[in-house]
């Protein structure tokens, strides 16, 4: 998928300077990554068990769990292939601070969590572009084309979370909470230190 309809989700640019940050110290970026992979799949499956009656996400969510944690595997396999262990995962401040703006009531609820992930995916999708750039200006190609791959199955993952919000509330509700919930995300990714880690 053409990732920079996801990116369109986002009202902030990544600052520049992450890239090389993230590029100089892949061990940590990697390993981060793989514990990105590994939570979304467990949120896949969260999303499974809070909605089971929803058919269409169940199905949805099914089929990214097992996705999500194929890219686990993959990226688990290039630490190994670069003589470096998968390190305790350390958190996600990142995450967290977008988990904290969730609204209480079970529908309003559902909606935030589906444009959450979707905001979290488009995040994603942009770091994996501007990753991937920088690998391809430092020689590294081979490790450049997983990120492209991997791009363009954040921006498919953006667009599913958001089509499935619409699905259930409307696009002009989706589109105006998502609104709200990017602004906070920006304000979010503003405040958090460059460092080498997808978010």
């Amino acid at each position: 998928m053409d990732p920079r309809p996801a990116e369109r989700f986002l009202k902030s640019q990544t600052d520049p300077r992450w890239a090389a940050v993230a590029a100089d110290d892949l061990a940590a970026t990697l390993a981060d990554h793989a514990h990105c992979e590994k939570k979304a799949s467990a949120s896949a499956i969260a999303l499974i068990n809070d909605y089971p009656e929803d058919t269409e996400l169940v199905e949805a969510m099914a089929r990214l769990a097992e996705e999500e944690i194929g890219h686990f595997r993959e990226v688990h396999q290039l630490l190994v292939a670069r003589a470096t262990e998968l390190t305790r995962d350390r958190g996600d401040p990142y995450a967290r601070a977008l988990m904290g703006l969730l609204r209480q009531p079970p529908e309003l609820r559902k909606l935030d969590r589906l444009l959450i992930g979707a905001l979290i995916e488009a995040r994603s999708c942009e770091r994996f572009r501007l990753l991937r750039s920088e690998l391809e200006r430092r020689g590294e190609p081979s490790l450049a084309s997983v990120f492209r791959r991997l791009e363009s199955s954040e921006a498919g993952h953006a667009a599913l979370f958001v089509h499935l919000a619409e699905g259930r509330f409307g696009e002009a509700i989706t589109r105006a909470r998502l609104d709200e919930l990017a602004r906070a995300e920006a304000a979010i990714v503003a405040d958090l230190p460059i460092a080498a880690r997808i978010h």
